[in-house]
């Protein structure tokens, strides 16, 4: 893999200086920038990787991560490293990860997303009327803020802000999890990736679609959304010495003394 495409938010701070300096790196090591990549550089934070994954996930390109804005926990890889993990790429020693993607059916349209899709009141502080059916199975009516549906890559985002369950990357799972649920019988559920979930939108509230954070369209009252495994995976490129764990006891603090 020789070609390379770098995305960035050139909202951040110095985005373009620090682009200019993987710009410098990929030359050093031999590659070169082009509109049609063999992998794409997401430089910056999550949002940055979720933006990538939705323009080049389709297109089955492999997407590097790499963290020069906060918490970044898609964009593991930090700047300082990224020399080295070109040194790597150039080599071939690399993992693959195969991400799945959530694809939510609306109004003769879809919208994707490899961390979530939620549904969402539009109007802060009032809850939207929600009836869930599994596979063609009535499982219940809620009233709620909205409803999280995440694939395990999201896991450790929206869904578990919200109470949800954190699965390893791999896991063929759709989980969902409501938002601040009007009831207390109402929990997170984990289920088989093939599942069909449809959420109708009753009388009470306005709603909206938002797909990882990003897009987002209004819906409706007597709207059904239906919710499902996307057709293609999102291919990420990993370091061999990163693993799910170790990103989690370094970005969630996950876990309690070392020395217990």
């Amino acid at each position: 893999m020789k070609k390379v495409k770098i995305l960035i938010n050139s909202r951040k701070r110095n985005a373009i200086a620090v682009l200019n300096q993987a710009k410098e790196l990929l030359t050093k090591h031999g590659f070169s920038a082009s509109n049609r990549p063999d992998f794409v550089i997401a430089l910056g934070g999550d949002g940055t990787m979720l933006n990538a994954a939705h323009i080049y996930g389709k297109k089955g390109i492999p997407i590097l991560g790499v963290n020069s804005g906060g918490l970044g926990f898609l964009t593991d890889v930090t700047f300082a490293q990224l020399s080295d993990i070109l040194v790597e790429i150039k080599n071939g020693k690399y993992a693959l990860e195969k991400r799945m993607v959530i694809q939510a059916r609306h109004d003769h349209s879809s919208l994707f997303g490899l961390n979530d899709i939620t549904i969402i009141t539009r109007i802060p502080g009032r809850a939207v009327e929600l009836s869930v059916t599994i596979n063609k199975e009535y499982i219940c009516r809620l009233i709620a803020d909205g409803i999280v549906i995440a694939t395990p890559t999201g896991s450790t985002a929206y869904s578990l802000a919200t109470g949800g369950p954190m699965l390893l990357p791999h896991t063929e799972s759709i989980i969902v999890t409501t938002i601040a649920a009007h009831t207390f019988s109402v929990r997170p559920i984990v289920l088989p990736s093939d599942s069909l979930i449809e959420i109708k939108i009753g009388k009470k509230g306005k709603a909206a679609l938002v797909a990882d954070g990003q897009r987002s369209k209004s819906i409706f009252k007597g709207q059904t959304v239906k919710f499902c495994r996307a057709s293609y995976y999102v291919k990420l490129i990993k370091s061999l010495h990163t693993t799910f764990f170790s990103t989690l006891r370094e970005k969630m603090k996950w876990g309690g003394r070392e020395d217990a």
